[in-house]
């Protein structure tokens, strides 16, 4: 896509990045997939062009009615640190002109974007330092030309609102509002993640929050049911259409039945150490899986100490043989901490529907120091590898993306 003029009156996204900068030699990399990921998230929208400029992507649009269902959809692309629905003045060979034109802008915009404001301040920033005039300068004379259609006074130090400015090398960008964006590293740079998905609050979170720092997820959920006809699905369906808003890709789960185990372990098994034995059929099950789709790491919703078998020594027992790293983002949140992620991301009123999750069924009263050797020992009795063939063997996949399930 070819790098268009600024033309007056199109709207422009101006979609900012942060920790993209930081990067070397390789910025180049991250740039391009998050571009990619912008288009995908874009695929649909009369997007007219979408170039990087001076350390941010410009995307215009060919419909103006579309711009706050774009700046939506780019808001959930990690990535972006925020942006801003922007108005644009193509630059010309009179600076002085072209400020009296921003200037013109601003105030026309004025009664809209300062709408309940008591007070205002006009901010600028160049990034093309080049331009004759200094930002105290353009904001002075922006200011003014705002000040006197709406007779609000400057306030420079907290202002009710502000009225931004940003001089580029071809074109000069008015906005009122910065908007937040998904933040951290555009999805998929940093390779994929298996991650253990239930029926509750804590595990979308974080795989969210893996999501952000670039990890491509598979999920693996584990059930009641013998088969995937006997799975109740559609709650973890819906947890799955949330986190997919925040995905370029759809989301594959893969659908695990508990049965292996529990035929091994009934009778067998003592009652507080059933929950943490049930964890260690978890992590080994998941990390089968993980090296079939070659992903780098396990995630699991753990926060320590938040239940009984997230002690540390449960969480040192169940898995001190697996060869892939286990990443646990939520290890030092509390739960207030974590709900608020899920209000946040989409997916906490799925969260909390009613569901007979693999783990609520057993025993309330788990181990709380269980022994690394204790449960190495059990596993080898029920034949716990055994259980992990089978129950990859009987697992199904599903695709979610955010209207619902898709075909595989």
């Amino acid at each position: 896509m070819s790098r268009p003029r600024p033309v007056a009156g199109q709207p422009v996204i101006s979609a900012h990045y942060a920790e993209i900068a930081l990067k070397g030699k390789n910025r180049g990399a991250f740039q391009r997939r998050l571009r990619n990921n912008m288009m995908a998230a874009l695929a649909g929208e009369p997007v007219a062009s979408c170039n990087h400029v001076e350390s941010r992507y410009l995307v215009r649009l060919t419909d103006p009615d579309a711009a706050a269902g774009v700046a939506d959809k780019l808001g959930r692309v990690f990535g972006i640190q925020w942006l801003s629905v922007s108005d644009t003045v193509p630059r010309t060979d009179d600076p002085a002109a072209d400020i009296e034109r921003v200037g013109a802008l601003a105030a026309a915009k004025a009664p809209a974007d300062l709408a309940g404001a008591a007070t205002f301040k006009v901010k600028t920033r160049r990034s093309d330092r080049a331009f004759p005039f200094d930002s105290p300068e353009i904001s002075r004379r922006v200011g003014t030309a705002v000040q006197q259609v709406t007779g609000l006074p400057v306030r420079l130090k907290d202002p009710d609102a502000t009225v931004h400015v940003l001089v580029l090398k071809e074109e000069i960008l008015v906005f009122a509002r910065k908007l937040p964006g998904g933040g951290g590293l555009p999805f998929g740079v940093s390779g994929r993640v298996m991650t253990l998905l239930s029926g509750g609050i804590d595990s979308p979170v974080a795989a969210w929050l893996m999501m952000k720092r670039g990890c491509r997820p598979h999920f693996v959920h584990f059930h009641v049911g013998r088969s995937l006809r006997e799975a109740d699905v559609g709650k973890i369906e819906r947890i799955a259409m949330g986190l997919a808003r925040w995905s370029p890709k759809p989301l594959k789960i893969v659908m695990v039945p508990v049965v292996p185990y529990e035929m091994r372990a009934v009778g067998t098994v003592d009652d507080s150490l059933d929950m943490v034995l049930f964890r260690r059929f978890m992590v080994k099950t998941a990390e089968r899986l993980a090296y079939r789709r070659n992903c780098h790491a396990l995630v699991t919703g753990d926060s320590v100490g938040q239940v009984a078998s997230q002690t540390l020594p449960n969480l040192r027992a169940i898995s001190p043989d697996l060869t892939l790293p286990i990443l646990r983002p939520l290890v030092g949140l509390d739960k207030l901490e974590i709900t608020a992620f899920s209000q946040r991301i989409g997916v906490y009123r799925a969260s909390i529907e009613p569901y007979r999750d693999c783990c609520s069924i057993r025993s309330p009263k788990p181990e709380l120091n269980a022994k690394p050797e204790v449960l190495a020992e059990l596993s080898e009795r029920i034949g716990l590898g055994e259980a992990v063939s089978e129950a990859v063997r009987t697992s199904a996949q599903i695709v979610v993306g955010p209207e619902g399930r898709l075909e595989d």
